[in-house]
């Protein structure tokens, strides 16, 4: 879900990236960019060209300059964003997220092309033939744009949704209405066709808890790749988001096991939105960040291990710039205790969640370097 005040925000910060002032990109040895890199792993975080435009912009553009080697982007490349009417195309802030990207020498994820969510108003009024003219010029004019330079696309997101009850528990949408499961299959397909060279994912998210949910998430995904798979769908990677929620169970081992199984289908694994939602966790902060990082090393220790685990990216790396932090901040304003999510504190200090996912990423095996444009 994203929060309110970014959708907002980002309609101002189209031009933020090319005026932010960073240093020169230069790889230290400590960062988490560079420390993934030397073992054949591509790190990088979600970005958000909206954050640029506040006070805090150039220590948050020299964040990402100086930790990662690829941006996910957030809003930016969404149909709510890029179409917010059936007769124009808006690209002034994916725009500005690939000025930073090329002015920092990052690669970029777009992310996403088809989604049963996030989408303007009239789409839902459009019929079932119309909806399917759509999907397929949608994929094609971003792809043509921008081909050249995102190296690796989230072609469906989501398209699991119990809640729905619906055969395969897909999510509906319009979509699924105008296609049935055969838009997942026909994204793919068009995406292929229009850029063969980019890496093509199918991106999901509430796979990792070991409890119902994350059970029912597991089986229907696992269920919907070997439909895919069996008819030729050319999926090169699954992403599993893998937003950790303290309130939930968890059994890292057995999730990275999963892992693995999807693996063994054939696909690259791409870990896409992590992040560790600290709301059961004790109010102090020192405690609540000691946790927090115990929780990303268990995590990572576990599912660094399967080699077919080619991308690591953080959703944001700042607490404060968390969809977490806007959502406490909306649903209670006035509330002392904030969320503290990420590998970097409000005032862009590591924290020890950024030490936890260091030593993760030094303890897991090597594995070959997959480039990412």
């Amino acid at each position: 879900m994203e929060p309110t005040r970014r959708a907002v925000l980002i309609g101002c910060a189209a031009t933020a990236a090319a005026l932010v002032a960073g240093p020169v990109r230069a790889d230290a040895p400590t960062s988490l960019g560079a420390k993934a890199a030397a073992k054949g792993l591509t790190f990088g975080a979600s970005f958000s060209v909206a954050e640029l435009d506040q006070s805090y912009g150039a220590a948050y553009g020299a964040m990402y300059a100086r930790e990662a080697r690829v941006l996910t982007s957030e809003l930016e490349f969404k149909m709510g964003v890029i179409r917010p009417t059936a007769s124009a195309i808006d690209f002034a802030p994916a725009d500005g997220l690939m000025d930073f990207a090329s002015k920092h020498q990052l690669g970029v994820r777009g992310h996403t092309l088809i989604w049963n969510d996030y989408l303007p108003d009239w789409i839902h009024a459009l019929p079932p033939k119309d909806v399917e003219r759509l999907l397929e010029q949608h994929i094609v004019t971003v792809l043509e744009r921008y081909r050249d330079r995102v190296g690796s696309w989230d072609i469906v997101n989501e398209p699991i949704g119990p809640w729905d009850r619906l055969p395969g528990n897909l999510r509906k949408g319009p979509y699924l209405t105008a296609l049935g499961e055969d838009y997942i299959l026909r994204s793919f397909e068009v995406a292929r066709r229009t850029a063969p060279g980019l890496e093509l994912v199918l991106n999901e998210a509430q796979t990792e808890s070991d409890d119902e949910n994350g059970a029912t998430f597991r089986s229907s995904l696992f269920g919907l790749v070997q439909r895919l798979k069996d008819k030729g769908a050319p999926i090169d990677a699954i992403g599993l988001q893998c937003h950790i929620d303290s309130a939930r169970p968890y059994d890292f081992a057995k999730f990275a096991a999963w892992v693995q199984s999807l693996a063994d289908l054939g696909f690259r694994i791409l870990l896409t939105e992590l992040d560790v939602n600290d709301r059961a966790l004790p109010r102090d902060p020192a405690t609540r960040d000691t946790a927090v990082a115990k929780i990303y090393r268990g995590f990572l220790s576990e599912v660094l291990q399967v080699k077919a685990v080619s991308t690591l990216t953080l959703w944001q790396m700042a607490d404060h710039t968390s969809w977490l932090y806007y959502d406490a901040v909306q649903k209670t304003p006035r509330a002392m205790r904030r969320p503290r999510p990420l590998i970097y504190d409000s005032g862009f200090r590591r924290k020890r969640a950024w030490d936890a996912v260091a030593e993760a990423i030094d303890a897991m095996p090597a594995r070959d370097a997959i480039k990412v444009r």
